[in-house]
């Protein structure tokens, strides 16, 4: 079961990049993260999620879609699309995560 403090909810104000830093840090810190999106938020979660796996942070251990209840702005209930993208940090997190680091402040 994940815990609260390594959940990020997504949203469609906050570019992906947002997310990534966030992603970052959950990992270095918890070691998990996971990110959870409704609706056109899930295009950020999963670019976040593809981009911490491409990089070599993370690995994804779990891709969970459901189908919500939700009511819209009239009080209308609505069904909404949500998915949970939980990634686990790699044996190299703690070197490519430094490397990172050294070339950032270089610049």
């Amino acid at each position: 079961m994940e815990s609260e403090e390594s959940i990020i909810k997504v949203s469609v104000r906050n570019n992906p990049g947002t997310y990534i830093f966030e992603g970052k840090e959950k990992l270095k810190a918890k070691g998990s993260v996971s990110f959870h999106a409704i609706g056109g938020s899930i295009v950020n979660a999963v670019k976040a999620s593809d981009r911490l796996v491409s990089l070599g942070y993370a690995t994804l251990t779990k891709f969970e879609t459901s189908c919500v209840d939700e009511k819209d702005f009239d009080g209308k209930p609505r069904k909404v699309y949500k998915v949970v993208l939980q990634l686990a940090r790699t044996p190299e997190f703690d070197n490519i995560y430094e490397q990172f680091e050294k070339n950032k402040t270089k610049k």
